[in-house]
């Protein structure tokens, strides 16, 4: 009785083996199915990288992109790229691409629109806290992280827009050695070089580069020159709209000199909803653009624009004062010969 009671335990126990040998093979084989969980603080990302891409899908009003470097840890930023323009020149930008050539490409989207951009990425900053950064380095549902986040900043920035938005987020996890190779940080033992925290045209300057002023364009019906006949190269009088910045300085040094806000057409962008983007080059560092959607006639100059003429003008004045000062002297001289002599 014994013995066959000590056989029945044995095949029990065999069972059992047999049984959680068996659960064992089934859990590692769904381990290989179904990826581990990503909550766990030891995973926490020493560095992140946000990056972003938004635009307007109906109007095509706006474009913009920024990419926002933080430590993983303390949420400290790092470093901010952001840009915005008003007329798309380059293709979309894909935010799933490496933050290096994402910050690379961002530029080639268009000239900045420098008022909306800082009304934007004070925004952004608002929004995405170093609390936040922290948790989404810890790479715990980053779907729904990231989702949270992208409405927030889309109704965010479509209050500063004034436009429908369309807003794409990524995550990228980076190492301290990703950022010594970027040459964003010093490697170990060298001394940090401060850079500024957020990284826009003109920022921590006195300066106008890159900036985009919006224009009003001289509608003249008679001889004007119709919208969809216009090229490049063409010379287009405008009224430079608002009385800040740059805008305000161009305008007061073209009152000063008496001259027309006439400058060359860089480039024309027609758009399918019948929006005609029109890019003007004021100067080197600051451009302008105009955009109707008519097939209005504005009026063009046949001469070269303004900023060009300066000298022209200038001399032109001299010649004139000059010979009227010698007939003057002429006049004296044949008065003084024929009634005092």
């Amino acid at each position: 009785m014994t013995t066959a009671g000590h056989s029945f335990a044995e095949r029990g126990r065999h069972n059992v083996s047999n049984v959680q040998e068996s659960d064992t093979q089934e859990n590692s084989k769904q381990s290989l199915l179904t990826p581990e969980p990503e909550s766990s603080t030891d995973e926490t990302a020493a560095y992140g990288a946000l990056k972003c891409y938004f635009y307007t899908p109906k109007r095509g009003d706006v474009w913009g992109a920024f990419c926002c470097l933080f430590n993983g840890t303390t949420g400290e930023t790092i470093e901010n790229f952001f840009w915005v323009t008003r007329l798309l020149v380059g293709p979309p930008i894909d935010v799933h691409m490496g933050w290096r050539e994402f910050n690379k490409t961002i530029p080639s989207m268009g000239v900045y629109e420098k008022s909306m951009g800082d009304k934007l990425i004070t925004s952004m900053l608002e929004i995405f806290t170093p609390s936040l950064r922290v948790e989404l380095s810890r790479q715990d549902n980053v779907s729904a992280r990231l989702s949270s986040l992208s409405t927030d900043i889309r109704n965010s920035f479509e209050r500063t827009t004034h436009c429908f938005l369309e807003l794409k987020l990524a995550f990228e996890s980076l190492s301290r050695q990703d950022m010594v190779n970027a040459g964003v940080l010093a490697k170990e033992g060298e001394e940090e070089v401060k850079k500024p925290e957020t990284n826009v045209p003109g920022s921590g300057e006195k300066s106008f580069a890159g900036t985009l002023i919006m224009c009003l364009p001289v509608i003249d019906p008679t001889r004007g020159t119709p919208v969809s006949e216009l090229k490049p190269g063409d010379v287009l009088e405008v009224k430079i709209q608002g009385g800040i910045g740059a805008g305000e300085l161009i305008q007061q040094y073209l009152n000063s000199m008496n001259q027309d806000a006439a400058f060359p057409i860089l480039a024309i962008e027609k758009k399918d909803d019948d929006k005609t983007h029109v890019l003007l080059e004021i100067n080197e560092e600051v451009k302008g653009m105009i955009t109707v959607t008519k097939d209005l006639r504005l009026r063009t100059l046949r001469r070269e624009p303004a900023r060009k003429m300066t000298m022209t003008i200038n001399l032109d004045n001299v010649i004139f004062f000059g010979t009227l000062a010698v007939a003057v002297v002429v006049i004296l001289f044949v008065i003084k010969f024929l009634f005092f002599l």
